[in-house]
């Protein structure tokens, strides 16, 4: 005993010594890095303060052993609808409570994917996917094999399967499930137009789709699956009309439609964008977006194409005057509602889009006889809310609206006969009217002072079209002085309109020089190269000796004296 207790104290002797030699330690260390009084607590109560969302976070379900049994529980969940299919088959209960509870057992794992979201991403995305994939097939059977449900519900249950997601995902702002339950439905809408030839609902059913994501993106949550219905949606109008508007009647196995249901769903994808459009960009002033810009003109061009091809054409003024509202809508939201820097996209598009809205418009709403004066107007007030404003779109609708008269016109037929074919014995009061604008509107449009030599490009269109347009008119009234006087053969003509054309290019050149618009010099070398062709195929050809000499002196002249024209402009101050 007393040498167990002589053992203990030596034990307790040594513990102690390092006990000491511990304390020492530590108070060395404090003296090097002393610690203020409190310090200690004060960490600790940061660190409780710390918010959950600065801590590390590792949930087990996240790491990758974790996600086995997600799927095990994704694979029990396709086999509890396996088990009710075959219920079904059995014949033991009805199909319709079978169908119901199953319809409720994938929307229960739907509603599972939302509530989960929080703990783990993967049994989320898992959970989602095992509902579209139980959703999907069931109602595919259920419409093709059984033929429990008739093609109108099934497409009523596709767009409750997605404005379910839609509405699980609106707290959270999700992503992923939207997604899943939109591609979901998607396919399966397709799959049954093929499979059913059942258009109308089915299409119906994808308008309702791209119509439910459109209204939860007006109400400002970001979704980035908008293209998967709208892309769809486009698909199954233009197959729709293609296969229910033909000319040559409707395919077998499709079921005919009025013409009344089929214009309805063709403005019915044009009402969703374009409502969509106006609420996002001209009431809550967002930027358009790519997707949108691209959209907007796929609804236009299906939906009247769509329109057209179902009247055979009775719903052009319709058209037509829709077509010229929208114009005037973009016109307003280009120069008055997107004026700021910030908005320029948005400007820029509206720009455009009322440009084209209005020469569609504008051919689809008035007779031929009526659409080149309406251009023409349309550009001589495009070029004076120009010398108002300076917007650059307006110039250029300007001389797109000139060019888009000219073209539509006698102009540009009248023109080459008169310049180098079978001079016209009368002028269509069209052409008139075009010469008449295009000087009107580059008189209007080009008094506007400008730093930026490139904008002077706008005028080039009216510029060109009146120089060309006056050179026709004096080689038609040559020909018809000297009708009866001289006999015009074909030497002598060529000779006239070479003559008509250096002096053509001359007048431009000195009144490009005197009035420093250098547009009027580029007309007057477009000129001297038309003189140049001239003298190839038509004086060489047609010319003789006489002809050529005079037709080549004042080429030659003209060469000479526009180069000196131009120097001489530029010289003076």
């Amino acid at each position: 005993m007393a040498q167990l207790h002589d053992g203990i104290a030596s034990d307790v002797e040594q513990f102690s010594e390092r006990l000491r030699e511990l304390e020492r330690r530590v108070s060395a260390l404090e003296e090097r890095n002393p610690t203020p009084v409190g310090a200690e607590p004060i960490r600790s109560a940061q660190a409780q303060a710390q918010p959950p969302a600065m801590l590390p976070a590792q949930p087990d379900l996240e790491r990758p052993a974790a996600a086995v049994p997600v799927f095990g529980k994704a694979i029990l969940a396709i086999a509890g609808a396996y088990l009710l299919r075959a219920i079904s088959e059995s014949g033991v209960l009805p199909h319709l409570p079978v169908l119901a509870v199953a319809i409720l057992y994938a929307g229960m794992w739907l509603v599972w994917a939302v509530r989960i979201r929080a703990k783990s991403h993967i049994a989320s995305v898992t959970y989602g996917v095992t509902s579209a994939l139980i959703f999907s097939p069931l109602l595919w059977e259920a419409t093709i094999r059984f033929q429990v449900l008739p093609p109108s519900v099934t497409a009523a249950l596709l767009v409750a399967f997605v404005v379910l997601a839609l509405a699980l995902a609106w707290r959270q702002n999700l992503q992923v499930i939207p997604w899943v339950a939109t591609l979901a439905a998607v396919a399966t809408a397709l799959a049954l137009i093929v499979e059913t030839h059942e258009l109308v609902p089915f299409t119906a059913a994808l308008l309702a789709v791209a119509l439910a994501t459109e209204v939860v993106a007006c109400l400002g949550h970001r979704l980035s699956l908008r293209a998967v219905p709208a892309i769809a949606a486009d698909l199954a109008v233009c197959l729709l009309v293609y296969l229910l508007a033909s000319p040559e009647g409707v395919p077998a196995g499709y079921r005919p439609i009025g013409v009344t249901t089929l214009t309805g769903l063709c403005f019915g994808l044009l009402a969703i964008y374009l409502g969509s459009i106006g609420i996002r960009s001209f009431a809550l002033r967002n930027r358009l977006t790519i997707f949108e810009i691209a959209q907007g003109v796929v609804a236009f061009v299906v939906a009247s194409w769509g329109s057209l091809r179902a009247s055979q054409g009775a719903s052009a003024p319709m058209l037509g005057v829709f077509f010229l509202l929208a114009a005037a809508m973009c016109y307003w939201g280009a120069l008055s509602r997107f004026v700021a820097d910030a908005y320029t996209r948005n400007r820029r598009v509206c720009a455009n889009y009322a440009a084209a809205l209005l020469l569609a418009g504008s051919f689809m709403l008035f007779p031929e006889a009526f659409q080149v004066p309406f251009l023409c107007l349309a550009a001589a007030t495009a070029a004076f809310l120009y010398s108002r404003t300076c917007k650059l779109s307006l110039g250029m609708h300007a001389s797109f609206y000139l060019a888009a008269a000219a073209a539509n016109s006698p102009f540009p037929n009248y023109a080459q006969n008169a310049l180098a074919g079978t001079v016209p014995a009368n002028t269509d009061w069209r052409v008139w009217v075009v010469a008449v604008s295009a000087l009107l509107c580059y008189v209007i449009g080009s008094r506007v002072s400008e730093d930026n030599r490139k904008r002077r490009l706008l005028w080039v269109v009216p510029a060109v079209l009146f120089s060309f347009a006056a050179a026709a008119l004096a080689i038609v009234a040559i020909v018809w002085l000297a009708s009866g006087r001289v006999g015009l053969i074909a030497s002598r003509l060529s000779v006239a309109r070479t003559v008509v054309t250096c002096l053509l290019a001359l007048a431009l050149s000195y009144l490009g020089s005197r009035s420093k618009r250098v547009e009027l010099r580029w007309v007057a070398y477009a000129a001297v190269a038309f003189g140049a062709l001239k003298l190839l195929f038509e004086d060489l050809r047609f010319g003789n000796a006489g002809s050529l000499v005079v037709s080549l002196l004042f080429y030659g002249l003209i060469l000479i004296l526009i180069p000196r024209l131009t120097r001489l402009g530029q010289a003076e101050p």
